[in-house]
């Protein structure tokens, strides 16, 4: 794949082509971008591993993922709103892993919403018992199959614009960190990804109290 984008490009920059031949050369390297970009979301996803875990504030991953995605696309069509309990404990994890996942379900609804010309995501994060729920509401047109959007290399996205190995990854990674993830269609329209992840540390306020 390398050297198919390497001589193509080298090919692509000359100047004598005729814009038959510069239109072809642009399709083979486009095509070969995308090849790569799909064997490696393949790499990733089989070599997925636990990776070293500590304490994790769920609530700066979720501002991290948000704010980056935010800053891609053009402001007005999507808002996005973030809800953070002030008592979210957080949890032993692996803070890249878990912000890769956020950043996959986020742009899913992101997507979903560019599609209709814009709307709303919403999402929260709220201790509920022993567990952390995060919820990832969008006001999109829903989900065909939600019981398959975990399934590898199932996707509804057109030809070209994604692999289907996202969210199988985000559920592997969720599955490791001792969670679980399951996305719905809601009543009011829209589709919902709900996350548990075991709370397992006590708040920093809770903790600071205590030590006090």
């Amino acid at each position: 794949l390398n050297a198919i984008m390497e001589y193509s490009e080298q090919l692509w920059s000359k100047e004598k082509l005729t814009d038959e031949q510069n239109a072809l050369v642009r399709k083979i390297v486009n095509q070969a971008r995308r090849t790569r970009d799909l064997v490696a979301s393949l790499l990733s996803f089989a070599r997925q591993a636990p990776g070293d875990k500590t304490p994790v504030d769920l609530g700066v991953l979720l501002g991290r993922a948000t704010q980056m995605l935010e800053a891609r696309r053009p402001p007005g069509k999507i808002q996005v709103k973030l809800a953070i309990d002030k008592d979210v404990p957080r949890v032993h994890g692996n803070a890249n892993q878990l912000f890769q996942g956020f950043v996959e379900i986020i742009e899913n609804g992101m997507d979903a919403l560019e599609d209709v010309g814009g709307g709303t995501l919403e999402i929260s994060a709220q201790r509920g018992g022993s567990e952390i729920v995060l919820k990832f509401a969008d006001s999109g047109p829903g989900i065909r199959e939600p019981q398959r959007v975990f399934d590898p290399f199932y996707t509804t996205k057109p030809i070209g614009k994604g692999t289907g190995l996202g969210l199988s990854a985000v559920y592997g990674v969720i599955q490791d960190h001792g969670g679980q993830i399951t996305c719905q269609n809601r009543a009011e329209g829209g589709a919902l990804f709900l996350v548990r992840l075991p709370a397992t540390v006590e708040p920093i306020a809770q903790r600071a109290a205590a030590s006090v």
